[in-house]
C-alpha cells in the first residue's frame, strides 16, 4: 500500500502555528510529519501534520493558534 503524503493529502495538512514559549515549540515540533519552515523572531511554524492532530494542537496551553497555510500565486 503507498502512504506518500501526495496520495493522502486529505490525511495531511500544511498549517501555521503560533506558540509560546519551548513546550510549545517542542509540541509543534513532535506533532510533524515535516517542518516546512520556521519564523523564530515570531514564534511560528509551517508544518505538515495529520488531520487528527489538529484538535490536540489547538487544545495545548501553549499553542496560539493552527491555520492552514495558503498559498499565494499570480
Amino acid at each position: 500500500m503507498d502512504s506518500d503524503t501526495e496520495d493522502s493529502g486529505q490525511d495531511v495538512v500544511e498549517v501555521n502555528v503560533g506558540f509560546d514559549g519551548g513546550e510549545g515549540r517542542k509540541t509543534v515540533r513532535d506533532t510533524s510529519v515535516e517542518v516546512i519552515r520556521e519564523f523564530n523572531s515570531l514564534d511560528v511554524v509551517t508544518v505538515r501534520i495529520p488531520r487528527s492532530a489538529w484538535t490536540r494542537l489547538e487544545d495545548h496551553p501553549e499553542i496560539r493558534y493552527v491555520e492552514e497555510n495558503g498559498q499565494t500565486g499570480a
